[in-house]
This record gives C-alpha cells, structure tokens and sequence, in this order.
C-alpha cells in the first residue's frame, strides 16, 4: 500500500471537506486531489522518474502540503530542507541525495540563486506567492497547463521521502522513510490520538520535520482538516486556533511558553483545542502547571521519537499528568504507542530491570530504510534488526519510560536536533582555535542550549563574538553556541580524549530533567 491511495478515501468520504485552510484560503478534498495529480504531472514533464528525488526548500503553504504527495504520486521521493540551513549545509544535501529539480518560494530566493551557481544542471521552480522571478520556472503556470497524472504503479517498500538529520561524524544524514514506514507509524498516531474526519490539524512545525510530515499523512488519512501556518509565531498561531477552531497542535515547549508570555495572550479564545501533543526538549514543571492552568480545555500529551523510527515511540497521556507520588508521571516520557515494539537493554542487548538504565531500541515496519549513501552509518545504527535509537533511559515497574540522557552527543536546542561536533567543526575552522568541545547547557526557554568550551592556540586571540559570527557562516544559526567558555586546558581521557562528563556536571548537577 502507498501513502497517495489514501486520497482514494478523502475523495469517496468527504470531497466536499476541507482539506487544508491557509492564510484564510480554504481547498476541500476534491480539489486538493485534482492539483495533486496535476502536480504530478507537472515534475513528470520536468523529467522525474520513480526513485527520483525532488528538493523543497520553502515554509509551509498549501502548495507545499499538495507537492508533499504530487512527487511521490509519480513515484518521485520528496526531500523537503531545513530551512534554517545555511547555503553550505543546503548545497551538501542537495549534493547528497542527488536532487536536480529544486522547489524553492519567495523566502529563499537568495539561497536558491546561490545553489543554482554551484550546480548549473538543477532545476530551481517557483511555487511561492507573487509573480515568477524571470529566471525561474514558475510552478503555477506549469500546473496550469497540466493534466491529472495516473497514479505511479508502485509498492510500499519504495521511498516516499529523505528527511535530513543532524549528523554524528560532521554533517546530517538523510534518513530514507518508505511509504510503509509512514503509514506504520501515522497508524500510531491514529491509535494514540484518535484523529477522525472532525480533526483540524495545526501544522506550525516545518514539513521538514517528521512531527510535521507524519500528521500530514495521518490526518489525512482520516480526513481531517490541515490549518497551515508558514512556521511558528506566537500571534499568527493564536489566530490561526481562534479562527479556525483548532483542536489539535503539536508544539516543542518553547513554543507554548512563548504564546503564554505574550502579552495578548488574554485577547485570544484558545478553548477550540482539545489534544496537543508537545516535545522536542526538556520541560520544567512550572511551565507545565503552567499550561494547565492557563490553557485548561486543552489536554497535553508528551511525545517522543526520532526520525529513523518515522517519528512516535512512546506517549505520556493526559492523565499520567496527575496524581500524587508514584501515580504522577509527568516527569515520565511516557509508555510505547500502540503497536509500537520498544525495548531498554544494556550493551550486550540483554533486557535492563526495573529502574536500570539502557539505551532504547526499536524494531518494525516504521523503522527506517537507512541512511541515503551511508551504509556504514546505517549499519552502526541498526544492529540484529533493532534501531539503536542512542537515548539512555529507564523504565519503572508501571512501563513508564524515562529518557534520562543521551548516549550519542547531540544537544536538544527549541526542539531542533544539533550534533556536537557539527559545531565543533565550524569553531575548529578558525584559526585561533586549538581545542573545542561544545555540550548542551540548561535554557529556561530553549530547553537546552548550545555552549562551547575553547582552548585557543598559543599567542593567538579570539573573542566570543568573532568564533560565533564565523560559526554563522558555515553552519544554521540555530546551531551556532550561543555562549563560548575559554579554558586554559580541557580534562583529557588516558586515551587523549576530550572527556565532556565533567564539562557538563557544572551546569547540569541541580537539574532533575536533562533531556526531554
């Protein structure tokens, strides 16, 4: 089965419902099949074949959300971009995945007029608002005079999307997720948060993001509505509920925070929301006492995955937020979805006891197909069939799953994945640098954020402005420390290694939550 023939099913039971809301521009079902199949045939014409891939590189619209399944309806594999990338980033998974058409809107012009020098053969087509720069192919006149395209005669094994993750030897990975993989894991996101045709969806994380990509599919596949916003701001997006009568979000903590800080929060009638899932980062319990106090009709759901498990793993629900001593799991990431098969084992792969730490381990149809070219890399992160997913975690005796660290070296920042030694290659590029070790610190807003301890070369000087504006420029700003540490030494390993543990301990000791 492919993710395009549930459009079958939207068309047969409920053509005439909405589809998608953007901006106040509505499109039901009929017509967002029909623009489907003439996108479609659109990147036919523009020569892709099954198995090609086609990059995007714009903020969510409902033109993005249709060329979602336009390229694979032919067979084609969609690779939507980090947005917050920067053009070095961009032009190595463009390179990558071996993408020559490149969907780019009004937003990027400048990165895609960039990427288009370094690789003249790439095929950069407009599918923002306004008028067509002249030297780009314009997509709605394409799509004008399109026909709907024949669905490609395919199988679930083949590829729907890459998906780019950060990258534990320097640069992200592209995660492959096959059509079966997707609808596995959309499957769990149907049994854990009951999406029916009544759902409105609100998409505020960039369908770059598996906990955007996944929604789309699953509430599609219970023909939902989708309420698109082009990404997070706390004003549009209380709009967007108010008006559109939102009853579902998946938000990253900061987000939530940010909306009940705002100073018109009040002015805003929220009440529409019934689930909302959140995650992505470390959650103090203040800011959740302090949702539900502020937002009370609304009922929070923590979620965890990752991308090569096609997003959700495990759930906290609601009412594990209450209670008193061992009943109050909130400090908990929660119990595996349903039909979900996850292990905590020990380095030998032996099941831990109650209370002992391991790592996470997954297995079944949603894992992924592998890293795109990086069979090492694939081989290294799926062992005897389980992905090893690198979270260190324990599980009480009631089956409640807590994340407690991290076994692979990455940094949770505002929900947004960095690889520490990502960072530490771009700081490493200055010339003043001899050493450096980047680590996540505590962030009342972000979560975490990022923070480098840097030794500089002998009678050499560099301040902490100069190595991040250089950092800017070779990595997304997200990514970029946002505080540096000078050290006269860093404490070393008998092996010559840098040894973190100590590095971090100073800012991590009084905090009961490390990872979220």
């Amino acid at each position: 089965m492919r993710i395009t023939s549930l459009l079958r099913r939207c068309l047969q039971t409920g053509p005439d419902a909405t589809a998608t809301v953007f901006r106040g521009r509505k499109t039901n079902w009929r017509d967002t099949c029909e623009e489907i199949r003439k996108g479609g045939d659109v990147m036919k014409r523009l020569g892709t074949a099954p198995g090609d891939r086609v990059a995007a590189l714009a903020l969510n619209s409902d033109v993005f959300f249709r060329l979602l399944f336009a390229v694979p309806w032919v067979g084609g594999v969609i690779v939507p971009l980090n947005t917050r990338w920067s053009v070095a980033e961009l032009g190595r998974a463009l390179e990558n995945c071996g993408a020559r058409i490149l969907l780019v809107d009004e937003n990027f012009l400048n990165e895609a007029a960039r990427l288009k020098a370094a690789n003249a053969q790439l095929k950069i087509v407009y599918i923002g608002t306004g008028e067509c720069p002249p030297d780009l192919l314009d997509y709605g006149q394409l799509l004008a005079a399109a026909s709907p395209a024949p669905e490609h005669e395919g199988d679930g094994d083949e590829l729907f999307c890459i998906l780019y993750t950060g990258g534990t030897t320097g640069h992200p990975k592209g995660v492959m997720l096959s059509h079966t993989n997707l609808l596995i894991s959309s499957l769990f996101w149907l049994a854990t948060c009951h999406f029916n045709s009544e759902t409105r969806y609100l998409h505020i994380a960039g369908f770059f993001h598996i906990v955007s990509t996944v929604p789309a599919i699953a509430v599609m596949m219970a023909g939902g509505s989708h309420v698109i916003e082009p990404k997070f701001d706390p004003v549009p997006t209380m709009q967007a509920i108010q008006q559109n009568k939102v009853n579902f979000a998946t938000f990253v903590p900061v987000m939530i925070n940010m909306m009940l800080q705002h100073p018109d929060f009040d002015q805003y009638d929220l009440t529409s929301m019934g689930q909302c899932v959140y995650g992505g980062s470390p959650i103090p319990d203040a800011l959740i006492d302090r949702m539900i106090d502020k937002l009370p009709t609304w009922q929070f759901i923590q979620g965890y995955g990752q991308t090569e498990s096609s997003g959700i793993l495990t759930h906290l629900p609601w009412r594990a937020h209450f209670g008193q001593g061992a009943a109050n799991k909130r400090k908990a990431t929660g119990i595996p979805v349903y039909g979900a098969n996850v292990r905590i084992v020990d380095p030998k792969g032996r099941d831990v006891g109650p209370n002992e730490q391991g790592e996470i381990v997954v297995r079944g149809l949603n894992v992924m197909r592998g890293y795109w070219g990086n069979e090492e890399a694939t081989k290294a992160a799926i062992r005897d069939g389980w992905l090893h997913t690198g979270d260190a975690a324990r599980v009480d005796s009631d089956g409640f799953i807590t994340v407690v660290d991290r076994i692979k070296d990455m940094i949770v920042t505002g929900g947004e994945n960095v690889f520490s030694i990502e960072v530490e290659n771009a700081v490493a590029a200055h010339a003043a640098v001899s050493q450096c070790a980047v680590i996540g610190i505590p962030d009342p807003k972000w979560g975490e954020s990022v923070h480098a301890i840097v030794v500089l070369r002998a009678n050499m000087s560099a301040t902490e402005a100069e190595l991040i504006d250089h950092c800017h420029e070779l990595i997304a700003n997200y990514k970029c420390p946002r505080s540096i540490e000078f050290v006269a030494e860093m404490p070393m390993s008998a092996a010559g290694k840098i040894v973190k543990g100590p590095l971090r301990e100073k800012y991590w000791q009084n905090q009961s939550r490390r990872v979220g």
